[in-house]
């Protein structure tokens, strides 16, 4: 007779570990490294900061209908527990496989631009060329073997990684407030001109993408020392944290710069607006330190996502919709080793493929992966800001505000913002042809199905199982 395999996860992460996980995947130098000149040059220039404060809000209004909800949710299920909450089983599975599938493309995508950065970091400071493919599929090595390992040795690692590269962000702001003085920040960066000019509503979209990873803090459910307190006030903390410190910083960029010539400059500048605003304050070898940080940012960034992946995986090999193998659980561990294992070796498996396809790492891989992953990662949130005002008008339960108008409010938000990078697509992904616009739509949607029609085969073919994903809720 075999040995029963232990699935379920156990750990002691406390509000700050699950904070760090959040933070990481949010990656908040790369974001301001990379992110903002997008938001600058693709959306509305000066308006950076106030693309910034209301993708905070929008994520604060879902944040407060998500906490309200998360008293009734038990297990590591995520986004999609709450959606099958309020939308039922059908409903909910489909949104588990997109956002599996959605967060997947996104690892790779980040796991070979970290290969990229890599790569370009040692020939800069040794002038050894390494090939960036190797690079790549080194980092999704040891990616996985920190999945492998217990939960808290990523932690620590993210913690390391993080404190690091915020204290940089956090020197320049506090120069440039001490440099300028409140009383002459650019002030014109707030001014409904500077908002409304360009494409604001491009801004607010990449704004809400420097929020990704902001379901770690239930994913780690079953991971998390005392969920029922940690889970809302990790969430709280992670939302307006972050969103306070992109604020801050995007509006100290452009006050160095200045609202009026910060578009041309990020445009002649590109990556290295910010490397430039952080050498004039921290001098040369500040650009030299951010290189290297930026590095250990995305990695930090793709470790996260990992564990992401990994934990969906996990919850669905646990309740048979995946092969159950998916959901062992490491003896000395811990971890769901199976499925990080897995998790890995699909990486490489879909990089090699890419590889063979002779695709640019950066144009192809990066820009079409991560805007397919973000895609799908706000269809899931607007619906599960459906799942929480359905799930409430039906219980009769917690006050109108919490339940019905902050939901509605951030879903009306991530709608308006899924909708601009549905019609702004082609531009998105650097690409004229509309036929790779419908191959990423194409994926969401078959990826959405997929976990329809697994759903429905279940209640057909094994009414038990179909019965066991109430579990998920």
């Amino acid at each position: 007779m075999s040995e029963k395999k232990n699935t379920q996860l156990s750990g002691s992460l406390g509000v700050f570990s699950i904070v760090l996980m959040v933070v990481a995947t949010a990656a908040p130098l790369t974001v301001m490294v990379a992110n903002t000149p997008l938001i600058i040059t693709m959306g509305n220039g000066g308006g950076a900061a106030f693309d910034a404060l209301i993708a905070t809000a929008i994520m604060f209004l879902f944040a407060i209908g998500f906490v309200a909800m998360s008293k009734y949710i038990s297990n590591a299920g995520a986004f999609y527990s709450y959606i099958q909450k309020g939308l039922g089983r059908t409903i909910g599975l489909g949104s588990a496989t997109l956002a599996w599938i959605s967060y997947f493309l996104i690892l790779v995508a980040l796991e070979t631009y970290l290969g990229v950065a890599l790569s370009d970091l040692i020939a800069t400071f040794t002038g050894v060329a390494i090939p960036w493919w190797l690079l790549t599929l080194f980092c999704m090595a040891t990616i996985g073997v920190l999945g492998y390992r217990h939960i808290e040795l990523s932690s620590k690692f993210l913690g390391i990684a993080l404190i690091l590269e915020i204290a940089v962000v956090i020197l320049v702001d506090l120069f440039v407030f001490a440099e300028r003085g409140l009383t002459n920040m650019d002030m014109q960066a707030f001014h409904p001109s500077t908002i409304m000019s360009g494409s604001p509503g491009l801004g607010i979209m990449f704004a809400i993408y420097c929020f990704i990873g902001f379901e770690a803090t239930v994913i780690f459910r079953e991971e998390a020392k005392d969920p029922d307190r940690t889970i809302p006030k990790a969430t709280y903390i992670a939302v307006l944290g972050v969103g306070l410190f992109y604020i801050i910083s995007m509006w100290c960029e452009v006050t160095v710069i200045g609202s009026s010539n910060i578009v041309n400059y990020a445009t002649t500048h590109g990556e290295s607006t910010y490397l430039l605003i952080a050498e004039q304050y921290l001098g040369t070898v500040s650009k030299d330190i951010i290189l290297v940080l930026l590095v250990t940012s995305l990695f930090a960034c793709a470790l996260s996502l990992h564990n992401i992946v990994v934990r969906y995986q996990y919850i669905l090999g646990k309740y048979d919709v995946l092969p159950k193998q998916l959901a062992y659980i490491h003896e000395k561990h811990k971890s769901p080793y199976m499925s990080s294992f897995v998790q890995t070796a699909s990486s490489i498996t879909l990089f090699i493929i890419l590889l063979i396809l002779e695709l640019d790492p950066v144009l192809n891989i990066y820009a079409w992966g991560a805007t397919t992953g973000t895609l799908g990662y706000m269809a899931i949130l607007s619906l599960t800001c459906i799942s929480v005002v359905v799930f409430f008008k039906r219980n009769k339960d917690g006050g109108l505000f919490k339940t019905f108008i902050a939901p509605s409010l951030g879903l009306i938000g991530l709608l308006f913002c899924l909708w601009i990078a549905i019609i702004n697509l082609p531009s998105l992904i650097g690409s004229e042809s509309n036929l790779i616009a419908q191959i990423i739509l194409g994926v969401l949607i078959t990826a959405f199905c997929l976990g329809v029609a697994k759903a429905k085969i279940m209640k057909s073919k094994k009414p038990q199982l179909f019965e066991q994903l109430k579990e998920l809720a």
